[in-house]
This record gives structure tokens, C-alpha cells and sequence, in this order.
């Protein structure tokens, strides 16, 4: 009896000392030690090259309650923590990793990881997305500053202590909504675009098809994409709706899953949360669409469903597949582009996909620790999945390839709601962008 009252008073203090430490916090004035920064990673090999490690990016992640060790005494106050993504062999030899912060003034601090390991969905690679996370603890009687690069030392790979890679550290574009309320807008995280990806048209239909839904901005990734695919991101980017990132994954293509897709989706949670201050992203593939039955928009959805402490709305599989034959009925006759897969596919899979297996999410962004290709494996405590019915939403996947091609099929006329404004937004984008080609978007 003893024992367990003596844990409760621990974790009713432990609590208490969070709250005081998060109202403390929002207190502190926290500057942008690199305002230059334009938020462009890439990546860069972290010491020994033939070692083939690399980092790619780091976030200021400002939530102390996923923080296991947080301080609140005279000399130090825990102000957040590091979020590093990196590619590593599965099984480091090394138990200890460690975070090398370095400030404007080119002094640095060595900081022992709390959470350093590799994210799920590895697939019996050799190598896998790793997440690291390094808590930032600040003196009381100094002034308050922030590091502006973050390098990752471990002892079996020397060089990484003796020449360290730093890179940038994102912070929020805007530090004075570090701990406001997020945008309640839609951003999208696309997966990578690999193998010359050129489906023009695919690709038009994708962006201007969740336009409708309500999203606001799109997360592109590219390792390989042809000079027309480019045209269009390039357009996309111009007007503000895209960011565009290289990702030079090729050295990792055979030992690494589906090119490193899941260090790419945390990555882009985690710039949609840090950087930009979305509230939601939805994380998904070009070729699926998530589709609400009752409500008139995924933005109508999540304003009317969404109660505050949902991590991540699970939407469930259904497959259309590529060989099967075009409905274009409802095709214009005035239209260039006729041919697009959520108009002219109508026949689905009968059968509903269960939760988790090949099913696609919108997340809160602030509530996302890890984040999988089919779900959310880590949230901030207080946060749950809400599945969602069946009835009132599913994921849309339209494959080139069928899984099961003796599969039931019936006919599903849900995406043509948005048929006219598709068809006119999309011959708008594509006449925008090749003119030279009188408007008319390749599909591969």
C-alpha cells in the first residue's frame, strides 16, 4: 500500500512539474538564431563515406511531454528538444548516440540522445529511417539562445566526432506561433517520386482533386521525376501552393524500404508541424485519395469531426484498378483532358481493407512522435486514432497494378461530385503550364 501511494504522489508531481515547466516555457523568448535559413535539405554523409550514413534533417520540436527527462531547477529549464531523421544500418553497433549542437558564435555542446533507433516498417532491409531525438536543456543564468546546426557522433564511426555534418536546424518560419494554436488548414505529404516518375497527368489531377477537399499546401519529394513532372511542381511552387525537396536517396534504393519513405513522411509531418504550422497532414501516396461519403470535403470532415485529441483519422483500402475499362460518360465534350482516374474509374473493390492494413491517415501534426507509411506507431500522450467508418469515408486507391485482380468489384460513383470543377481546374493547370503543347497533359 505504501509503495503504491508513494508512486502516485511521484507521478502527481511529475505532472505538476510539467504543467509549471510548459507555462514557464511559453513564457521564455525564444529567437531564431538563423533567420537566413530556407529550409532546403538534402542528404549529406555523416563520416565515413564508405560507411554510407547519412542525415537529412533536424527540428526544434517544442513539446516537452514527449520528453522522458525534463528539468525545471535554479541553474537549468528543459526549452524542447532536437528531432533528428537519419539513415543508419539497422543494427548499430553502438549504444550511445549523440547530438553535437552548434551556436551562431560557433560554439558547440555534445548532448546524449534519450530516443535514438530505428522507425518501424524496415522490411528486412539492411539499413532503416532512424529518429533521434535529443532533449535541449538551457542555463537560468545565462542568456537564453538557441544552436543553429545539429551533427550525430557515435563511436563506430569515428570520423563522426572528428569531422562532424552539421546541418541546419529548422525552426518555425514565424517564431511567434511557436505556441499558438495551429492552422486548422490541410497540407499534404506526398511519397516519393522515383524511377523518372512522368505521369503529368496523374499528377495534376492529384494536386487540384485535394484542392477541392480543402488542402492548402503539398510536400513533394523527388528522386527521379521526368523534366514535365518538374514543369508542374515548378508551377505548383511558383504560386506558393508546393515545396519541392530533392531526395537523393540512390545510394540506398536496393537497402532501404521503398526509398526511405518513412524517414520522408516524418519528415514532412514534422516541417508541416515545426515549420509551417498546419494543423493537419493528410500522408499519402499520388495515387489514393481520401474520400469523406457525407460530408462535401475532407476539411468539412475534419471541422465537424475532429474533437481536439485525435492523432491520426484512419481511413480504410479500397482498390480501383488501372485495367479496367474507362467510364468517361461524364467527360465534357469541351474538355483537353478527359481521361482522368477518379472520373473514368468507377468500379471498386467490394471488399473494405481492414483498419491499418494498407490504410492512409490525416494526422493532428502536433500530436505525431513516429509516423508510419499505414499509421501512426507514436503520439503525444493523450492522443488516439479514430478509425473511421466506412460508411462515412475510405481511401480511394486507384493501382496501376491489381492485388487480387478475381477480386468483387462494384460500381462507386463518389468521386464524380467533384467532376466539373476537376475537369476545368485541371485543363486551367495544364494549359498554364504547356502551352506549348496546347494544353494537354501527358499521362504515362
Amino acid at each position: 500500500m505504501l509503495v503504491l501511494v508513494y508512486i502516485s504522489m511521484r507521478t502527481s508531481l511529475n505532472e505538476r512539474l510539467r504543467v509549471d515547466l510548459e507555462h514557464l516555457q511559453r513564457q521564455l523568448i525564444l529567437e531564431k538564431p538563423n533567420p537566413h535559413w530556407n529550409y532546403t535539405n538534402s542528404w549529406r554523409r555523416i563520416g565515413n563515406a564508405s560507411l554510407r550514413h547519412e542525415i537529412y534533417s533536424a527540428y526544434f520540436d517544442a513539446r516537452t511531454e514527449i520528453i522522458g527527462n525534463v528539468r525545471m531547477d535554479e541553474d537549468q529549464i528543459t526549452i524542447g528538444s532536437l528531432r533528428i531523421f537519419a539513415t543508419l544500418p539497422v543494427r548499430l553497433r553502438d549504444s550511445k548516440v549523440s547530438c553535437i549542437v552548434r551556436f551562431a558564435d560557433f560554439s558547440s555542446q555534445e548532448i546524449v540522445a534519450e530516443e535514438a533507433g530505428a522507425m518501424h516498417d524496415v522490411h528486412n532491409n539492411s539499413f532503416a529511417a532512424w529518429s533521434i531525438m535529443c532533449p535541449l536543456h538551457a542555463s537560468r543564468r545565462d542568456p537564453m539562445r538557441l544552436p543553429q546546426a545539429v551533427a550525430l557522433s557515435y563511436a563506430s564511426n569515428r570520423l563522426s566526432h572528428l569531422s562532424p555534418s552539421f546541418i541546419q536546424i529548422s525552426y518555425p518560419r514565424n517564431m511567434t506561433s511557436l505556441f499558438t494554436k495551429s492552422r486548422p488548414a490541410i497540407s499534404v505529404c506526398v511519397g516519393p517520386l522515383q524511377e523518372n516518375y512522368s505521369n503529368v497527368l496523374r499528377l495534376v489531377e492529384f494536386v487540384e482533386m485535394y484542392r477541392l477537399q480543402g488542402a492548402a499546401h503539398f510536400y513533394f519529394y523527388y528522386v527521379e521525376a521526368s523534366n514535365e513532372v518538374q514543369r508542374v511542381l515548378a508551377h505548383y511552387q511558383r504560386h506558393g501552393l508546393a515545396d519541392v525537396f530533392e531526395w537523393n536517396v540512390q545510394p540506398h534504393l536496393q537497402d532501404l524500404h521503398y526509398a526511405g519513405i518513412v524517414a520522408q513522411f516524418n519528415d514532412c509531418v514534422y516541417r508541416a508541424n515545426v515549420v509551417d504550422n498546419y494543423r493537419y497532414a493528410a500522408v499519402v501516396d499520388l495515387d489514393e485519395v481520401l474520400m469523406p461519403l457525407k460530408h462535401n470535403s475532407l476539411a468539412d470532415y475534419l471541422r465537424q469531426c475532429d474533437e481536439g485529441r485525435t492523432a491520426g483519422f484512419v481511413f480504410r483500402n479500397v482498390f480501383f484498378y488501372r485495367k479496367d475499362s474507362n467510364d468517361t460518360f461524364n467527360s465534357p465534350t469541351h474538355v483537353l483532358n478527359r481521361l482522368l482516374y477518379t472520373q473514368s474509374k468507377v468500379r471498386r473493390t467490394l471488399e473494405i481493407m481492414p483498419a491499418y492494413v494498407r490504410s492512409k491517415l490525416v494526422v493532428n501534426t502536433r500530436s505525431i512522435v513516429e509516423m508510419g507509411n499505414h499509421q501512426v506507431y507514436r503520439s503525444a500522450p493523450g492522443f488516439v486514432d479514430h478509425v473511421v467508418h466506412p460508411t462515412v469515408g475510405l481511401l480511394f486507391h486507384y493501382r496501376d497494378k491489381c492485388i487480387n485482380c478475381k477480386m468483387v468489384l462494384i460500381v462507386d460513383y463518389t468521386a464524380r461530385r467533384f467532376g466539373s470543377l476537376l475537369f476545368d481546374r485541371v485543363d486551367t493547370t495544364c494549359l498554364e503550364v504547356f502551352m506549348d503543347r496546347h494544353g494537354i497533359c501527358e499521362l504515362a
